[in-house]
């Protein structure tokens, strides 16, 4: 048996370096998250914009729970988002090949 003795990493910025793909993955939705708010604070549409759409569909499935939401208000929405992206990138954290989750 074989035991590993690199140091693990301490701290946010480690822990995110070492997560590479969860991490890019908060980082467009991020983006998708501040386009989606200037489109709708600064462009001017004739008729409606899809500009909100893509957040939720970004972190679909969690996400999608807004739907069963009563009255949609906007804390909402952003709570929604939050807690699927929060779930989608630690399952991309699971599903990452040097994950401690999938090493034994």
């Amino acid at each position: 048996m074989r035991s590993d003795t690199r140091p693990r990493p301490s701290g946010l910025l480690a822990r995110l370096r070492a997560h590479w793909l969860s991490t890019a993955y908060l980082v467009a939705v991020a983006a998708v998250c501040v386009w989606a708010v200037i489109d709708r604070t600064f462009v001017a549409h004739e008729d409606a914009s899809f500009a909100g759409v893509w957040p939720l569909a970004l972190t679909a499935p969690g996400s999608l729970l807004l739907l069963l939401l009563p009255g949609g208000s906007p804390w909402g929405y952003a709570v929604c988002v939050a807690l699927g992206a929060g779930v989608n990138a630690w399952l991309l954290q699971l599903m990452e090949p040097g994950s401690r989750a999938t090493r034994r």
